[in-house]
């Protein structure tokens, strides 16, 4: 796959601007798993010197999304099917806690801004833009954090959650739009039952949500064997 073209250098330092032009790559699989990084090529493509793209990769293997081989060399790490149930643990229970939450305090501002955030999903589910789609999804439970104040808890659930991204995108890119729809249906349903104040229900309709990357897992390790540990 070829990967995203890289943007001007903006205001951060050069290790977090070649820290996020590789996150994004491996994440959306241009970098595939597996796949050997050559430190003097991303550093020639990114026009910095060797060391920020160095320091970078190390930031990614704490992330478990690169792996650092000494003598041999650095590799795009493959997916741990363990790994990502793990964050999609720790995912699942912060965020039915806060859905709980939600039900009761959520401002009027704040479900608009997901009611308005449900028709660009349609928009890019039509579109079949799933680049779109996978950066609403995120936004959309943000918001959610962020309406309670929350912010700092949904930053370290995205920390941790790497690999779990790079399953969900996997599995954007293997179907067809038509099942984007699954998600799509799931985040209407949240909205109208946080509308209605019912707890119980945002809570199942989150573990729902998040549960159906077990079997997810199960479709892509038959159509990208080699992208998964074994």
């Amino acid at each position: 796959m070829k990967t995203k073209n890289a943007g001007k250098i903006g205001s951060g330092t050069r290790r977090d601007y070649v820290y996020q032009y590789l996150f994004e790559n491996i994440i959306d699989c241009q970098l595939q798993p597996g796949s050997a990084l050559s430190e003097n090529e991303i550093a020639s493509n990114l026009h910095v010197s060797r060391t920020p793209v160095r320091e970078a990769m190390i930031q990614l293997s704490r992330q478990g999304l690169v792996e650092i081989v000494p003598q041999i060399g650095t590799f795009v790490s493959l997916i741990d099917p363990p790994l990502v149930e793990e964050s999609r643990f720790m995912r699942l229970n912060l965020e039915m806690a806060v859905i709980r939450i939600a039900a009761a305090q959520l401002s009027e501002d704040t479900l608009l801004l997901l009611e308005r955030s449900l028709i660009r999903q349609r928009k890019s589910v039509g579109d079949g833009d799933y680049k779109a789609f996978f950066q609403l999804d995120d936004e959309f439970h943000e918001t959610i954090f962020k309406g309670l104040g929350k912010k700092k808890t949904w930053q370290a659930i995205d920390q941790m959650n790497a690999q779990f991204k790079r399953v969900r995108v996997l599995r954007l890119v293997a179907s067809s739009p038509s099942r984007w729809e699954e998600t799509l249906d799931d985040h209407e349903r949240l909205v109208n039952v946080l509308r209605k104040k019912d707890a119980d229900e945002a809570e199942k309709v989150i573990g729902s949500h998040l549960g159906k990357c077990l079997w997810h897992i199960d479709e892509l390790k038959q159509k990208y064997p080699h992208y998964f540990q074994h």
